[in-house]
């Protein structure tokens, strides 16, 4: 069987998610999270080459490590959407890779005149129908290389081998895939990432990704009003196909919130659990507060999800 370790970064805390068996059978081994003296949400470049940062993070992971005495076959992590520039960008794909890439690198020149070049970019065509023949709408995600290279850092110093990196935001849509897809089949979805000072919105329109956007907030005053307000502007938007639930992740998620949410003209809201329906540790299964704040181990749990499932 294999064993697999998904590390999640947000806010000020590490989220550990370790699963053990195979793509058609397996279980939530250990369920853990650290509190850290350090921001996620903060430009992670500028830390690369800082010693003190990457030995207090790395310490931590090797501390997990050794406690539980696991071998892992694969590891990764999700890092914080507020470390990659998104942008939706009508695109010809008729004109083949190269141009679609040139076009691509002139939109980031646009918006980092000075460093376009230095970020790592995926790309997913999300299937609209646009007025111009052969066109389509790609999801653009950028990643600064110093990001990825403070990463690889941690993962080295740790003696860790690092297989995937994702932003928690698409991690988070694996769990919903995996563990809600009939729920998700003929209907849309709209998938809320609710972390500190930023709110990620994702539509899903019969298990097609469709539309993302992202909103940002600086603090808590009117926050149920303002949220309220953006998802509705978001499902209104024109052509935008019925809204049939909400889904939630995110380590900010407050009970107020999800009553709020609750009244909009949807089928139904509901907050993620990553761990629903699979098996897991009586450990777990006993420790009421971490069943209750699972939905925060939603982007760890993908990553781990997505390492075994490959």
């Amino acid at each position: 069987m294999n064993r697999v370790l998904g590390i999640g970064f947000s806010g000020n805390r590490i989220y550990f998610t370790e699963l053990l068996g195979t793509a058609d059978a397996y279980r939530a081994e250990n369920i853990e999270q650290v509190k850290v003296d350090f921001d996620f949400e903060e430009d992670l470049g500028k830390f690369k080459s800082s010693q003190k940062d990457l030995t207090n993070i790395s310490s931590e992971i090797i501390t997990y490590i050794n406690k539980h005495n696991s071998g892992f076959n694969k590891a990764g992590i999700t890092i914080s959407s507020s470390q990659a520039f998104t942008l939706i960008l009508p695109v010809d794909f008729s004109e083949g890779r190269q141009s679609i890439n040139s076009k691509i690198y002139w939109e980031l020149s646009n918006y980092f005149p000075d460093n376009y070049n230095d970020f790592l970019i995926n790309t997913y065509r999300l299937g609209n129908v646009l007025p111009c023949k052969n066109s389509d709408d790609f999801l653009v995600i950028a990643v600064p290389k110093n990001t990825v290279e403070f990463v690889k850092r941690i993962f080295k110093i740790c003696s860790l081998e690092l297989s995937v990196i994702d932003i928690d935001h698409f991690s988070a849509e694996t769990i919903l895939r995996q563990n809600y897809s009939g729920i998700m089949a003929g209907k849309n979805i709209l998938l809320v990432g609710i972390k500190k000072g930023r709110i990620d919105y994702g539509i899903i329109e019969n298990k097609r990704y469709k539309y993302f956007q992202h909103s940002r907030y600086y603090n808590n005053t009117e926050f149920n009003l303002n949220i309220t307000r953006k998802i509705q502007s978001i499902i209104n938007r024109p052509f935008q196909s019925k809204i049939n639930a909400i889904f939630l992740y995110g380590d900010e998620i407050k009970e107020d919130t999800v009553e709020t949410l609750c009244r909009l003209p949807v089928e139904e809201v509901k907050v993620l659990d990553p761990f629903d329906g699979i098996n897991a540790t009586e450990a777990f299964l006993k420790n009421e507060n971490l069943r209750k704040n699972s939905y925060c181990y939603s982007s760890s749990g993908g990553i781990a999800l997505r390492l075994l499932t490959a």
